[in-house]
């Protein structure tokens, strides 16, 4: 079964991506940071405002995927709001300073997801082993998706990573995301198959960050792939 995802930041982004067809909602802030936690107003009107699943960004600032004590207690306060204010999930990552994945606060902070579930996002693609992360990842089952683009290196590369990632995970899907577009979706979902695919700015008026959810692309990206 296919799973589009697209990236809301206003309550208006959201009610058009769910006009368009799309599966999910992944509710952030600060875009150009590469997601940070929106509102608790935001949350709150955006879960309100649609009926197809909102995913909420756990990330206190853009500076690094590593976390302070300090930053750690607001991530837990956080996912326990975000809990009580409907949404389906969470999307968090975190790496140690070594550049590993950081299973130690990854367990911390899942003791307070309730029922949520769990997207471990791109923090993973900056990790020093991404396959073997993803298989470890695998086993937890509150993580029902790992966000990746299969590392940063070239195209073929990161497909190749793709695939291993797809191959080894046996119950978390692997949502690719990160410079997906209309025109080349369907040679990634011919090449790697996952069947989750996560847009950001592809559905933006002029591919800008800063501008909003345009439906005529998204709606474009959900005839392609549906």
């Amino acid at each position: 079964m296919m799973l589009i995802e697209f990236i809301a930041v206003t309550v208006e982004d959201a009610k058009l991506i769910e006009k368009s067809g799309a599966d999910r909602i992944e509710l952030v802030s600060g875009l150009t940071e590469g997601g940070i936690t929106p509102s608790y107003g935001l949350i709150e009107k955006v879960v309100k405002s649609v009926t197809i699943p909102v995913n909420v960004m756990v990330r206190p600032h853009g500076q690094s995927f590593c976390y302070s004590e300090d930053d750690i207690e607001i991530m837990k306060n956080d996912i326990r709001v975000i809990r009580t204010l409907g949404a389906n999930g969470v999307v968090l990552g975190m790496l140690d300073k070594q550049g590993n994945v950081d299973f130690r606060l990854l367990e911390e902070l899942l003791t307070d997801i309730g029922s949520m579930e769990v997207t471990f996002h791109r923090a993973i693609d900056s990790s020093n082993n991404l396959i073997e992360a993803a298989g470890k990842l695998d086993r937890y089952k509150e993580i029902k998706t790992i966000l990746t683009s299969g590392g940063h290196g070239d195209w073929q590369t990161r497909l190749e990573t793709l695939r291993k990632m797809n191959e080894i995970c046996k119950e978390t899907e692997i949502l690719i995301g990160s410079g997906l577009t209309k025109d080349n979706i369907r040679e990634v979902d011919e090449q790697v198959g996952t069947n989750c695919y996560h847009f950001g700015t592809a559905i933006r008026e002029d591919h800008n960050m800063l501008k909003s959810v345009s439906l005529e692309k998204a709606l474009q990206i959900v005839h392609t792939l549906k």
